[in-house]
């Protein structure tokens, strides 16, 4: 008797475990769990401006300002934390986060593991190199090199995807927390740094000695398609992913995204910023 009740009390626990943190469904949190939290939990990586970066000592940039607007039409507030990108999604998965908003491309590899919204900017690859480097032009010229990468990013997967499939030899890849981290690395300790073309952009206008391009091969093909940035949600958390949806169709609809890119990249290249 003292067994059966003692495995139907552990039962019991179990089921209020689940039941308290919000992932007996795999889903993720509620409309409604977010709306009685008072808070949108968002996972984000404060290094990447123009999409988010510090400024003041608060996280700003173009995710930020759509995940307010999401926020807003929830009647809640924005609870934006700061950390490394190659946590976010499984973070958002766990039901950690409520949503990643980090300029996170849409790939199949993340889908599964999270959903994701509606496309919201788009973005390539671009090679951050010393201004006087005359030695690497094309992806080719990779070989031999230290190339250093933000980690659990779409760069890191195409740099080594290069050395896997021998289009490179003899490269050593660095992951680093951030682009602008990677970049202040150029050319003491390594070579280069592949990131999206937006933050190589800045990161060059804020630094001095640097140079940036669109990152292709012999044949002028590009390392990687254009890709797509997308907010992160839970698998099956559409009443969450619906209203993202429409903010972000919204936002695209008035402009606001596009200025925003524009405001936070002349932020950002301001030199004010201290991220």
């Amino acid at each position: 008797m003292k067994k059966i009740i003692s495995l139907i009390l552990a039962a019991v626990m179990i089921l209020a475990a689940f039941a308290l943190t919000g992932c007996s469904s795999g889903k993720g949190k509620s409309l409604d769990d977010i709306k009685k939290a008072g808070k949108l939990v968002v996972y984000t990586e404060a290094g990447f401006a123009p999409y988010e970066f510090i400024y003041n000592n608060e996280i700003v940039g173009v995710d930020i300002e759509i995940m307010k607007e999401v926020a807003k039409k929830l009647g809640v507030k924005a609870e934006v934390s700061d950390v490394d990108f190659n946590t976010i999604c499984a973070s958002v998965k766990s039901g950690k986060a409520d949503v990643g908003a980090a300029g996170i491309t849409i790939n199949d590899d993340r889908k599964l593991s999270v959903d994701f919204s509606m496309p919201y900017s788009t973005t390539e690859q671009y090679i951050i190199v010393a201004e006087n480097n005359d030695t690497i032009k094309t992806l080719e010229d990779l070989s031999g090199k230290k190339i250093g990468v933000q980690e659990g990013t779409t760069s890191d997967s195409a740099v080594n995807k290069l050395i896997s499939d021998k289009v490179v030899t003899d490269t050593v890849v660095t992951g680093y927390k951030s682009p602008a981290i990677a970049a202040a690395s150029v050319p003491n300790k390594i070579d280069a740094v592949v990131t999206d073309k937006l933050t190589a952009e800045l990161i060059v206008k804020n630094n001095s000695g640097l140079k940036t391009f669109k990152l292709v091969d012999k044949s002028g093909n590009p390392i990687a398609e254009i890709e797509e940035y997308g907010i992160a949600v839970a698998k099956g958390n559409s009443e969450l992913l619906a209203v993202i949806n429409e903010v972000i169709q919204e936002l695209k609809n008035n402009g606001s995204i596009e200025k925003w890119v524009e405001d936070y990249s002349a932020l950002a290249n301001s030199g004010e910023s201290n991220s």
